[in-house]
């Protein structure tokens, strides 16, 4: 403010020095024109042709400000309206993260009267029609979109998501595929593609979707352990209905490759390396059947994999139970299920004392109700009715054994399987100790499933 006073100071200081300056300079100007003679001094003729110049800019100036003016409001009005769409489109956005569908459709409607940009507007539409029920209507913003190329990849993921809530899983299905073909490396796209193909039982063509997600999501340690579990699901999957087509070799090589995948993707999955031991098995290959299991075992201890070593193995009941010692893990949950494994198979073979030692590695914290009904049969061995009702209890009290178990509705199963029979989850069991079921309940199990080998 002080700047701009002290510059309007100087430039009436320096206006008033040159008309001094000019006031002083001798001079005259005659001027005759027509018959007219004019007479003035030089400095008066000088001022008359500034004033004039002034004046002459100040009428352009005004003309062109008349004739500018219907276009300046048009402007204006144009301005004014464009800030007023954006603001509804905003508030509209706004409306749809809060979940507030009524006040996301007024606002959608005020965008569309107001905005020549049916991109957005639409997009806005359809989300809010889709929040308030209308189907059908947001069925149509979305169709809209899929016509501009900018939008056309969420016009069909939209449609998509429209056709599931609709159950209308194979117009889901093309909607998620189109959008996947205009974007190869949308995660978004290809899970929805993924976990349709699944659900009809086209593992091939769900794997190539799984890895497109798979590489979206490579840097989370949580979804990447999901993901290596639908990977192993998917090429388990595949290579069962590869050995269900029969014929010759070929889909029995393919089979074995894709349990090898399973397993690389997730070592734990007993199951496919059970499989794949059996089909190694009657290959007449017993090395390579032999060393997939000792691997899964020391990856996830269990029962049959341990019945199956023995027949491999081909030993006496001692050097098998000796063998089956070296496989369990050094530490950890998985060493003391490895010691469980190995104590039930040494009690079954007669080896008692082996049996007991093994036992007596677990802590008591640590034990499991078959740890602890192994000790009752220990104990009822050793005619100790005491010890015997003591494990029993412990028995009833302690954790349940580990089983297959749906990591999104906590429902067990009795064998592994692709989709979950509670929450129709692709891939959810894990072999684990079950969360939130009560210990001295029996085993809830799943009517109708097809047990894993």
């Amino acid at each position: 403010m002080f700047g701009r006073l002290l510059g309007l100071v100087i430039l009436v200081l320096a206006g008033a020095a040159l008309a001094s300056w000019l006031g002083a300079q001798p001079g005259m100007l005659q001027l005759e024109w027509l018959g007219w003679h004019l007479e003035m001094r030089t400095s008066l003729a000088v001022a008359i042709l500034v004033i004039l110049a002034l004046a002459l800019v100040f009428m352009d100036r005004l003309l062109r400000g008349l004739l500018g003016l219907p276009s300046w409001l048009g402007r204006n009005l144009s301005r004014r309206r464009t800030e007023s769409g954006h603001r509804a489109l905003t508030l509209g956005l706004m409306a749809v993260s809060a979940g507030e569908p009524d006040e996301a459709r007024r606002q959608a409607a005020r965008a569309q009267r107001l905005l020549a940009a049916p991109q957005l507007t639409d997009l806005l539409s359809a989300q809010a029609a889709h929040m308030s029920g209308d189907h059908k209507a947001a069925g149509r913003y979305f169709t809209s979109l899929t016509r501009d190329k900018d939008t056309a990849f969420l016009g069909h993921i939209g449609l998509a998501r429209l056709a599931l809530e609709n159950d209308q899983p194979d117009q889901a299905l093309a909607a998620a595929r189109r959008a996947l073909d205009m974007r190869p490396k949308s995660a978004l796209a290809a899970r929805q593609v993924m976990i349709l193909e699944a659900e009809r039982g086209n593992w091939a063509a769900a794997l190539p979707a799984h890895a497109v997600v798979a590489a979206a999501e490579s840097d989370d340690d949580h979804a990447a352990y999901l993901l290596s579990r639908q990977k192993a699901g998917l090429a388990y999957l595949e290579a069962l209905s590869s050995l269900d087509a029969g014929g010759d070799t070929k889909p029995r090589r393919a089979a074995a490759s894709g349990l090898e995948t399973a397993l690389r993707a997730w070592p734990e999955f007993w199951p496919a390396a059970a499989r794949l031991a059996a089909l190694h098995e009657q290959d007449g290959s017993p090395r390579k059947a032999v060393k997939w299991l000792e691997t899964a075992f020391r990856s996830a201890p269990h029962d049959e994999l341990a019945a199956r070593l023995q027949t491999l193995w081909k030993a006496n009941d001692g050097a098998y139970i000796a063998r089956l010692i070296k496989l369990i893990p050094k530490d950890g949950p998985l060493a003391d299920e490895g010691r469980r494994v190995a104590a039930t198979a040494a009690m079954a073979r007669g080896l008692v004392g082996e049996a007991r030692r093994l036992i007596d590695e677990i802590e008591p914290a640590n034990r499991d109700a078959a740890a602890w009904r192994l000790l009752s049969r220990l104990a009822a061995e050793a005619e100790d009715s005491a010890a015997e009702t003591e494990a029993l209890r412990q028995a009833g009290e302690a954790p349940r054994p580990r089983c297959w178990q749906c990591t999104e509705c906590q429902l067990v199963h009795e064998a592994w399987q692709g989709h979950c029979a509670g929450c129709a989850g692709f891939a959810t069991m894990e072999w684990r100790r079950p969360d939130g079921v009560t210990p001295i309940l029996p085993a809830q199990s799943v009517t109708g499933v097809k047990k894993a080998d």
